[in-house]
C-alpha cells in the first residue's frame, strides 16, 4: 500500500477513505509516509464536488426516479436523509446516489485523507490535487444508467453488504495485502457491473498517470495519496504509470 517509484522522489500511498467505526487507528506506515513527504498530492477536494451532485448542475440530467424500479426508489427514499446537502434524494444525479447510498448502511469514521490534510494545514506542508470536481463529475457521468439501477437494486436487496465489505477490505489494507483488497472488491456487486469500475477507477487512473508523470523529475519528496483500489487490479495506477515501483509496506 506504500510504494516508491524507482529512480524518483515520488511515492504512492494506497489509502482507505473511510474506516470502520470499530477500528479507528491509523497504521504506523501512514505516519512514516507523511513524515517522509515534503509535499502531498491527493485525489480531489471533496467539498468542491458537492455542487455537482445535484441534477440542476447540468441540463442533461435524468431524474433518478425514472431510472430505478418503483420498489427500489421507494426503499431508497425511506432511508435517505431528509436534511443536509444530500437531501432531497430527488435532486441528486443518478451517479451521486450510487456513490452515496452504500454509506447509509455503514458505521464509519474518517479515513486517511482528512487526517493527513489536518496535519498538513497545521504544519504548513504544501498539498495539491490530481483532479478537479469537474473532472470527477465528468468521469462518473459516464456510468450507464442501467448499471446504476442494477447496483442500487442489489444494494437494497442486501443492505448489510457495504459494512461487511468495508470491514474485510480495511483488514486487508491494514496488512498491506493489495491482492486481498482486489479480491474483496471484485466480490462486491458494484464492481461487476458494466462501466462502473472504468468510471470510478480505470479512467481516472489513466488521467492521473499523465499528471503524476509531470512530478517524476522534481527534487521535492512527493507523496501521492489515492484510494487503495486504484493500485490493484487491471488498469491500476501503477501499470498506467509504467514506472517500476518498490513496496515499502
Amino acid at each position: 500500500m506504500y510504494l516508491q517509484l524507482t529512480g524518483t522522489q515520488v511515492r504512492l500511498l494506497g489509502s482507505m477513505h473511510l474506516f470502520p467505526a470499530t477500528s479507528r487507528r491509523t497504521p504506523p506506515w501512514i505516519a512514516d509516509a507523511y513524515d517522509w513527504a515534503e509535499e502531498l498530492v491527493f485525489e480531489s477536494d471533496p467539498p468542491t464536488i458537492l455542487p455537482f451532485l445535484t441534477a440542476q448542475s447540468t441540463n442533461a440530467a435524468a431524474p433518478l426516479s425514472s431510472v430505478l424500479p418503483v420498489d427500489v426508489w421507494s426503499q431508497l427514499q425511506a432511508v435517505w436523509p431528509t436534511e443536509g446537502p444530500l437531501a432531497p434524494l430527488s435532486t441528486l444525479r443518478p451517479w451521486a446516489a450510487l456513490i452515496v447510498a452504500p454509506t447509509l448502511f455503514q458505521q464509519v469514521v474518517e479515513g486517511v485523507e482528512p487526517r493527513l490534510l489536518r496535519s498538513a494545514a497545521a504544519q504548513g506542508k504544501p498539498f495539491r490535487y490530481l483532479e478537479t470536481a469537474h473532472d470527477v463529475a465528468n468521469s462518473l457521468e459516464s456510468i450507464p444508467l442501467a448499471a446504476i439501477a442494477d447496483a442500487l437494486a442489489l444494494l437494497m436487496s442486501d443492505t448489510t453488504e457495504p459494512q461487511r465489505t468495508l470491514e474485510r477490505m480495511h483488514d486487508a489494507w491494514l496488512h498491506g495485502d493489495l491482492q486481498a483488497v482486489h479480491h474483496i472488491a471484485v466480490e462486491s456487486p458494484m464492481f461487476n457491473l458494466p462501466g462502473i469500475r472504468d468510471a470510478i477507477l480505470d479512467a481516472r487512473n489513466r488521467a492521473w498517470a499523465t499528471r503524476i508523470h509531470a512530478l517524476l523529475g522534481r527534487s521535492e519528496r512527493t507523496l501521492v495519496v489515492v484510494g487503495a483500489l486504484h493500485l490493484c487490479g487491471p488498469a491500476n495506477l501503477i501499470d498506467c504509470l509504467g514506472v517500476p515501483a518498490e513496496p515499502l509496506f
